[in-house]
């Protein structure tokens, strides 16, 4: 993943309220590793289906507006564990973690799908 899409996702996604600039970072760096590439995207995807709003995630592949999803969704969509990584390699309490996520993956997916495509996989 490039620094610019690093870049791109630190300072558009909205930074949650109870996390310090260097938390967020984190937050993103995070996310980058997970998501930013072709398999981390395609699970995301595949969850965000089976469960019910894949037409949100869809929205953030997708070259229009993208739809907000709610911390609630972002739990199931990458689990508790997940959630848990990200608020350890941030240091912020996991109670945050999914509304922090919540307002990052829509950013980080819309930044790696720019034409409304996934990346290419390895």
């Amino acid at each position: 993943m490039t620094v610019s899409i690093l870049d791109a996702v630190t300072s558009i996604a909205e930074r949650h309220p109870e996390t310090s600039e260097d938390q967020h970072s984190s937050l993103v760096q995070t996310a980058v590793q997970m998501f930013g590439n072709h398999a981390g995207l395609s699970e995301l995807i595949n969850n965000a289906e089976s469960r019910g709003f894949g037409h949100v995630v869809q929205s953030w592949v997708g070259t229009g507006s993208n739809q907000p999803i709610a911390p609630e969704q972002v739990q199931g969509l990458v689990g508790q564990d997940r959630l848990n990584q990200f608020a350890n390699r941030a240091g912020i309490p996991a109670s945050i973690a999914s509304a922090a996520m919540a307002r990052i993956l829509p950013v980080l997916v819309d930044k790696v799908t720019p034409q409304g495509k996934l990346p290419q996989a390895a």
